[in-house]
């Protein structure tokens, strides 16, 4: 039954919904018809009716009618292929919307979001007495929301569809089984002028309320300055405002989620905490980044506990969603910063020296221009405004390199690809965005399929120029070949080139080799091989809380007791054994990946495109590598990958430890037989590259799963060490204490502490020979 369902087209299932209803709302069917019945109404594809099968749907409904069907019945309306339905067929609906509508009111109230916009849909296509009583009601109970009458008043001049977009656009679906939402066509979906008017209105009127709350003109009372109803016409104001990206969108952000995020006395609370959190996660879901700034300014100011770990969440989140939004990302400000990328800020006698590029940094000097060590103590004390000014230049950079770097990294999911010229006016040559821009590789179009790759801040200008429309996008390694990859990762270790997010070392899955390969006998300097199959994800034992922290900031949400991935045209679940909620602990198996169409329908993994689905992996990977070793104090990107030589020797070096050592080292153990995963091999790229004048030498080895030292077994996948197959303990130096570090080609604290444990027994095995004593012992 549940094969049969997801093959039915979105035609079959409207067709068949009716009659699923009727027989649902029949006490005599049989069971195993009210089952067949109850499994098509909750199928996961995207129904779609005709005129004569919405006028059965309605009527269906109608027999039983509960309040949240007329969720259903607007939904509908959305749904049919033929239009002017309501206003030529109107008749043929009218009974069975009424019906459906009194359903709706039987409640004692009717504000909710979904099911008060729902009802205003339907009661369109009822007639003007349904709607009339309708609107009556709704006005009674929003006496005390002015935002909330002035929409009322708004709508009622629209038509059933466009009142039908507004309740499909909820906030919490009021429906168990809801229809895949209709993102593509919202995104589409352009709604009339005095909606769009409204919005602006709507925003404009509660900027000025906090502003009048801020100055002291209207007491304050925490959580008091809107009312639900006021702040769900918030939410959709600014959502639309965000979604069409209207232009003075950003500037009144900026003025209410500040204002909305710190109450005007020094207490904790905050004039609408739903207010702040709805409008948080409208520029979640449409950044721009004029909204984002907005968002980082209330996070920075915010003083409530609770809401500032919900921006946290939602901050990256937005900066990431910014790559979904190409035309919106490239739109960055100046600063203030001059075309070479400087700008100074007179303090008094001496003179703040802004730089942007390659890292942004805040330098000091006379005014004769000689440079300072520090800014002098005068010139914080007589020009306190100026210094605080240019600090603040200086913060607002770092934090937009870093939201246009989130941004250009989640392209890789979204599939960004930009105009040469745009791309060398808003990035290659932008005084804030070159220097963390110059240092990624881009891919340029010459012809159609002719991509070059380029690295600007070493190959300089391009020759030949392309054409102003040719098309550029970030080099990912699943598109490459196995010579482009590893000729990119010697130039950029040779370069000592310090790349602003891992690009040329980046964890990639290709998608036609075998679903197992034998990596034992891996030669040195072969390509690091990649498998399509997901069997590597599925059985490791995960930390919940760890997995569900770490999805939360990658964008995963939960999906009936699953992880779910939203990336244009396509959804990523990952299965855990286990019921998954916000807060939930304890460890559970990993499950299955699987993909799923925007429209309903399975995804098979082949069929898309390389880049997306190496990063779905990716994203997975992490989650389970990082999580898996939660109790072993590893940092993100470790796989649970180990090896071990007797069992017996483990056994006796844990004897002395807690039960929680015994079970970490026993699970490492148990662990032992897999190959190395995506990120292990990068690292083991890395490390052979590191040390490479000790390999050359003899004294550093490359197993298939270890580096090998005089005698000492460092696993790249965990960094445990071992000897002779025992676990030995080593005592890496931090902080001050620390040796320095050799270039890393890119940022992990697991490879930090691979090559500091080197470096440690490299550094006491020449003390050993210097002074011509026997085996040395572990340092410690």
């Amino acid at each position: 039954m549940w094969a049969a369902r997801a093959r039915l087209t979105p035609i079959e299932l409207g067709a068949l919904l009716p009659t699923a209803y009727r027989t649902l709302a029949d006490e005599e069917a049989h069971e195993h018809a009210r089952r067949t019945a109850r499994d098509i109404t909750r199928a996961t594809t995207q129904p779609a009716f005709t005129a004569t099968t919405l006028v059965d749907f309605y009527a269906a409904l109608a027999i039983a009618p509960k309040p949240t069907d007329v969720c259903y019945a607007a939904g509908a309306l959305l749904r049919c292929t033929d239009t002017g339905l309501e206003e030529g067929d109107g008749s043929a609906l009218g009974a069975s919307a009424a019906a459906l509508v009194s359903a709706a009111t039987a409640t004692e109230a009717v504000t909710g979001d979904q099911i008060a916009g729902a009802a205003l849909a339907v009661a369109a296509v009822a007639g003007p007495a349904v709607e009339t009583e309708l609107v009556a009601r709704l006005r009674t109970e929003c006496g005390n929301s002015p935002l909330r009458l002035a929409e009322l008043d708004v709508m009622l001049t629209t038509d059933a569809r466009e009142r039908a977009w507004i309740a499909e656009d909820c906030r919490y679906p009021s429906l168990t089984d809801a229809w895949p939402p209709l993102t593509d066509r919202l995104a589409e979906y352009t709604p009339s002028p005095p909606f769009i008017e409204l919005a602006r209105r709507t925003l404009h009127s509660a900027a000025d309320h906090l502003a009048a709350i801020h100055t002291g003109q209207v007491p304050y009372a925490a959580d008091k300055a809107f009312t639900p109803a006021d702040t769900e016409t918030l939410r959709r104001a600014a959502r639309l405002a965000l979604r069409r990206d209207e232009p003075w969108a950003g500037e009144v952000l900026s003025m209410l989620l500040p204002q909305l995020a710190v109450a005007p006395t020094a207490a904790r609370t905050l004039p609408s905490q739903g207010a702040c959190i709805v409008l948080a996660q409208a520029v979640e879901t449409y950044p721009t980044p004029e909204s984002v700034a907005a968002l980082r300014e209330a996070h920075r100011v915010v003083r409530h506990a609770g809401v500032r770990k919900k921006i946290d969440r939602l901050l990256p989140r937005a900066e990431r969603n910014l790559a979904q939004r190409s035309g919106t990302l490239l739109r960055l400000p100046d600063l203030g910063y001059g075309p070479d990328g400087t700008q100074r800020i007179p303090c008094g006698y001496c003179t703040a020296v802004l730089t942007a590029a390659p890292e942004p940094t805040l330098a000091w000097e006379c005014a004769d221009g000689r440079p300072l060590r520090s800014l002098p103590a005068a010139a914080r004390r007589d020009h306190p405004e100026d210094v605080t000014a240019a600090r603040e230049v200086l913060r607002t950079t770092r934090t937009q390199i870093r939201a246009l770097l989130r941004g250009l990294e989640g392209g890789y999911q979204a599939g960004s690809v930009y105009r040469f010229d745009r791309w060398r006016d808003a990035l290659a040559t932008h005084p804030v965005a070159r220097g963390a821009v110059s240092r990624l590789i881009w891919e340029i179009e010459y012809a159609a399929g002719d991509w070059r790759a380029t690295l600007p801040q070493v190959d300089g200008a391009l020759d030949p120029e392309p054409s102003p429309s040719a098309a550029v996008r970030l080099w990912h390694p699943a598109r490459a070949t196995d010579t482009e990859r590893r000729l990119w990762r010697d130039r950029i270790a040779d370069l000592r080139l310090r790349q602003p997010f891992r690009q040329a070392f980046r964890e990639h899955y290709l998608p036609d080799l075998p679903d197992a390969l034998n990596l034992v006998d891996l030669s040195e300097g072969a390509p690091s091989h990649s498998t399509h199959s997901t069997d590597m994800f599925r059985g490791h034992v995960v930390r919940i809380e760890t997995v569900l922290g770490l999805a939360a900031r990658q964008g995963w949400r939960i999906d009936e007791d699953e992880l779910a991935l939203s990336l244009p045209e396509v959804t990523a679940y990952f299965g855990l054994a286990a019921k998954l909620y916000p807060g939930a602990s304890g460890w559970a198996g990993t499950q299955d990946v699987r993909l799923v169409r925007a429209g309903g329908g399975a995804q098979p993994l082949r069929g898309l495109d390389p880049v997306k689905r190496s990063e779905i992996l990716r994203a997975v990977d992490l989650l389970v590598s990082a999580s898996s070793y939660a109790w072993h104090n590893t940092d993100s990107d470790t796989d649970t990958d180990t090896d071990t030589d007797t069992d017996s020797a483990t056994d006796t070096h844990l004897s002395g430890r807690s039960a929680l050592d015994r079970d970490a080292w026993q699970e490492l153990d148990r662990l032992h037989s897999l190959p190395l995963g995506q990120s292990a091999q990068l690292r083991r790229e890395a490390l052979h590259r590191i040390f490479a004048g000790h390999h050359s030498s003899g004294r550093v080895e490359f197993g298939a799963r270890h580096l090998r030292l005089d005698g000492y077994a460092i696993h790249l996948a965990t960094g445990r060490v071992t000897r002779d197959g025992d676990p030995v303990d080593i005592t890496v130096p931090e902080g001050r204490t620390a040796r320095p570090l050799p270039f890393l080609p890119y940022d992990e604290k697991l490879l930090e502490r691979i090559v500091r444990t080197a470096e440690e027994l490299i550094t006491a095995e020449e003390l050993i020979a210097r002074a011509g004593t026997g085996p040395s012992e572990p340092p410690s």
